[in-house]
């Protein structure tokens, strides 16, 4: 898996930001991602500003998922929490969200592969991702639990 559009650091042009706000990055990883540091994700309404910044001009015409992290117990654990496009509320866990996120925390130098996301939910996500020339990441890897939360049939 590749990301589209490589992470970047400081704030992506054109996006207003709030207090609390540190950086933002802008990411695709199969949807838009835009990544917002923040210093403690507990403090941030994201249906507010998760719903704000996914309309925001600066993400694109068609939005983005928003994903706001904060520094954990260490280097290697950050906390997420994440406003969804198309479920437009926040959501317990977004996978390419993580992904995204570690990328963008590797871009601003503030944690090494591998990373570990705690989610809303409370459970981690651990993304493994190697950066290659000229910004591209690659060889991305996700694990995580994985539940079956419903079967069922199509006619």
């Amino acid at each position: 898996m590749r990301l589209a559009s490589v992470p970047a650091p400081g704030p992506v042009a054109g996006l207003g930001t709030v207090d609390g706000e540190r950086r933002a990055a802008l990411g695709t990883v199969g949807v838009p991602h835009l990544v917002i540091l923040v210093d403690d994700v507990r403090c941030v309404d994201v249906a507010r500003r998760g719903k704000a910044l996914r309309f925001d001009p600066a993400v694109g015409p068609e939005g983005a998922n928003v994903n706001f992290i904060s520094p954990g117990d260490s280097r290697a654990e950050w906390h997420m929490r994440t406003y969804e496009r198309g479920v437009e509320a926040e959501t317990l866990a977004c996978g390419t969200g993580a992904v995204a996120a570690g990328c963008a925390l590797l871009q601003w130098d503030l944690a090494q592969s591998p990373v570990t996301i705690w989610t809303r939910s409370g459970r981690p996500l651990e993304i493994e991702v190697r950066k290659r020339a000229q910004g591209v990441y690659d060889d991305v890897w996700l694990a995580g639990e994985a539940t079956l939360v419903l079967r069922g049939v199509i006619n």
